[in-house]
């Protein structure tokens, strides 16, 4: 067994708590694992460059709300997808929840239980769902059942009736709406993802 014992501070820098949790050999070599595969995901073209959601929100006469993203290729976007499949996919060893779950049964503290959930919310609902929510006929647009019903109608799986939901989406929002949410919502899973692989690297350098 190793332990760990991280310092964990506020938004302002101010030391919030010391947690301490032990790890054992399976542990460390998630947690390698999980670092490896991100690693992979640094490495992708869009985040070398620059990733970012939704830059703006707009309200235009006849055409309704407008959302922009930043501009990417389908390549850029592929590669990504392909990349991030071991971490958002749940059944994946590595998957963001799986690792998410062993640091919470380790470090047994409230402080960093608070932090857990802050990255599951942006993770599962996105970063905007904090200050905002859109909906379109009672669905919640930020939401993660929005991000799951374009991966599995459109690009991990063709599955027939969630691709024909995503395309009645598409129809409602127009389809460069539906594609810069698809965006914001990946968008909102990297961060998580290297929030919580900063995480993982403390422990990684302790033990």
């Amino acid at each position: 067994m190793v332990t760990v014992t991280l310092t964990l501070h506020d938004s302002e820098g101010t030391l919030a708590a010391s947690v301490t949790g032990e790890f054992d050999d399976d542990d460390v070599d998630r947690l390698r694992d999980f670092a490896t595969q991100m690693t992979r995901v640094k490495e992708t073209a869009l985040l070398a460059r620059g990733f970012s959601g939704i830059t703006n929100m707009k309200w235009e006469a006849g055409s309704g709300m407008v959302f922009t993203c930043a501009p990417y290729s389908n390549a850029e976007l592929y590669e990504l997808l392909h990349v991030l499949r071991p971490v958002i996919l749940e059944e994946e060893r590595t998957s963001f929840q799986k690792i998410i779950a062993l640091l919470g049964r380790r470090f047994k503290d409230k402080t960093f239980a608070h932090h857990a959930r802050s990255l599951r919310h942006i993770f599962e609902e996105g970063e905007l769902s904090s200050y905002m929510q859109v909906q379109v006929g009672g669905q919640k647009l930020l939401h993660n059942s929005i991000l799951k019903l374009w991966l599995n109608g459109t690009q991990y799986h063709t599955d027939q009736e969630k691709a024909e939901s995503w395309k009645k989406l598409e129809d409602s929002l127009t389809e460069n709406n539906a594609r810069a949410l698809a965006i914001e919502l990946v968008h909102s899973r990297v961060k998580a993802l290297l929030l919580l692989d900063h995480v993982v690297q403390l422990v990684l350098s302790k033990a």
